[in-house]
């Protein structure tokens, strides 16, 4: 699955993107990152360009709130 980013002024984010984990001081360009048709965030971390760099992972935990799907994992060595 393809990875990709986008900047976008913080005034034209779709209200649909959640900004309230964002920090309080971050820039007025946001970056959108978009893992293929699944999901779209504004993030300030680091990102792969394609989902197969990420390897083997185990997933540690996850829960399902306020219509949202999280999951917590690890990476592993093969």
């Amino acid at each position: 699955m393809i990875v990709s980013a986008e900047y976008v002024d913080r005034d034209n984010i779709p209200s649909s993107i959640d900004l309230s984990k964002l920090p309080e001081d971050v820039s007025q360009t946001l970056r959108l990152v978009s893992v293929g048709d699944y999901d779209i965030c504004a993030c300030i971390g680091e990102h792969v360009e394609n989902t197969s760099e990420i390897g083997t992972f185990k997933i540690l935990s996850h829960d399902y709130a306020d219509g949202r799907l999280r999951l917590r994992f690890k990476l592993i060595d093969a």
